[in-house]
């Protein structure tokens, strides 16, 4: 069994996809535990609603690509559509896979350790709030200890998030 760290993320009927999203993951991965939901500012692309973030931990048997290709058939079967001319735009939903085990390296299209995990508040924020003790695997300091060095402008919780 391997650990790995999600992001889930949604700004177009956030308050469905993400309990949803929950559900399929506690299913998908083994001692799923999730985070508070974080209210965030789009980045990037800013004339678009605010998002939902959830961080969540857990452990699959799965290979980084065979979990890769479970996430991106779940943002499917929410109807997540990728537009080529907002890449940053809204989304149904987004789930994002930011370490798996302390591999490091590019596996297809996908960067491990996730290159945002150390440079935006909206994932640092939840994953540490989750997985404060786990270390990142290049930078070998505990994700708890890399937070006070990112700027968390633009990151709340989420007061009304009853079923996420």
């Amino acid at each position: 069994m391997k650990p790995v760290l999600l992001l889930l993320g949604s700004n177009i009927e956030p308050e469905r996809h993400i309990p949803q999203a929950k559900a399929e993951l506690r299913e998908l991965l083994s001692d799923c535990v999730f985070s508070r939901t974080y209210l965030t500012a789009p980045v990037g692309d800013p004339d678009q609603p605010p998002f939902w973030n959830v961080a969540a931990k857990g452990k699959t048997t799965l290979t980084v690509e065979e979990l890769q290709r479970a996430l991106a058939h779940l943002e499917r079967q929410h109807g997540r559509v990728r537009d080529p001319a907002r890449p940053c735009g809204p989304r149904t939903l987004d789930l994002d896979l930011l370490l798996y085990d302390q591999e490091v390296g590019q596996f297809g299209s996908l960067v491990l350790p996730a290159p945002l995990l150390t440079r935006e508040a909206f994932v640092l924020v939840p994953a540490a709030e989750v997985a404060p003790e786990w270390r990142h695997p290049v930078l070998q300091r505990p994700l708890s200890a890399l937070v006070g060095g990112i700027q968390t402008v633009g990151v709340s919780l989420l007061k009304e998030a009853p079923h996420a």
